[in-house]
């Protein structure tokens, strides 16, 4: 490139940045701002209404559902659930996180008001079950029910993914220690590390049929459950090991709404009639509309 080439450009740069300086003026003097100030101060206007949605609550024991219903957070250890603020102003629970004990008999929450105990004195054999809870819009489900809505409604084909209905006999599993559950092997097993997962044939979905199920996690090299024998996972006990298992939303449903369920390997005793007793809490602590 030589020296009147270079010189020409140089000249336009020049000429370029100018203009770029006047529209940046401009921009300023006429009270435009830069996409990312706007998308700042819509979130900070936003903010502070969801903190306005939530302050409003606080002295409420009846929450008003997203889309319709209530929840009664007296029955609860928190004082509001997670909420949610629409551009029209409807402010709502859309879900919440909480944590609760079965005692073998029932289900309490974890908070001293419910149990009656201090946090050093609740029983051993007391399990702990962790909820994470999405509560459904009941308003919305309507709408994309009469006028469905690709941009707001939830694809009407997709369906969770779920275990087949039937299995064959010979690739069942069922622990002794463990009533309730079953494992079922695959033709082939994988020796890798993936833990386990138990199927509650007597309490299926709200399908009627598709069996709920629990994953449990983290216990190779510990319980080398991938690599036992049919005779050996009959005998299965973990004791007073405890590895952690999930249930996932798909296998927990309760009135308007449906939970990821977090536990341990010491709840698996009992754990179908644990589930059932918290689904009954959970749905009895929810108001739908007439």
């Amino acid at each position: 490139m030589n020296n009147t080439t270079a010189q020409g450009l140089s000249g336009r740069y020049r000429k370029i940045s100018k203009w770029m300086a006047l529209i940046a003026l401009m921009a300023w003097l006429t009270g435009c701002k830069p996409a990312s100030q706007n998308i700042d101060k819509r979130l900070a206007d936003y903010q502070a209404r969801l903190q306005a949605c939530v302050d409003s609550m606080e002295n409420k024991t009846r929450i008003p559902i997203m889309g319709g219903g209530e929840i009664d957070t007296s029955r609860f250890a928190f004082n509001v659930p997670h909420m949610n603020i629409t551009d029209e102003g409807e402010c709502g629970a859309v879900g919440f996180e909480a944590e609760f004990y079965w005692t073998g008999e029932k289900i309490v929450p974890n908070a001293p008001k419910f149990t009656g105990l201090h946090p050093t004195q609740i029983p051993p054999e007391w399990r702990v079950l962790r909820v994470g809870a999405k509560l459904g819009n009941r308003r919305l489900g309507q709408q994309c029910r009469e006028h469905f809505d690709p941009q707001k409604c939830p694809n009407p084909n997709y369906k969770a993914p779920a275990p087949p209905l039937n299995w064959p006999e010979h690739l069942i599993v069922r622990p002794k220690a463990y009533p309730g559950l079953e494992l079922r092997l695959q033709p082939v097993r994988d020796t890798r590390p993936t833990g386990i997962t138990f199927f509650m044939v007597d309490w299926p979905r709200k399908d009627g049929v598709t069996p709920r199920d629990l994953h449990c996690f983290a216990m190779s090299g510990k319980v080398p459950v991938e690599t036992m024998t049919v005779a050996e996972l009959e005998q299965l006990d973990f004791g007073k090991r405890t590895f952690p298992c999930d249930v996932e939303y798909g296998s927990f449903d309760f009135k308007g709404g449906a939970a990821r369920i977090k536990t341990g390997t010491e709840a698996l005793r009992d754990i179908v009639p644990a589930l059932k007793a918290l689904q009954q809490y959970l749905s009895d602590s929810i108001i739908k509309e007439d």
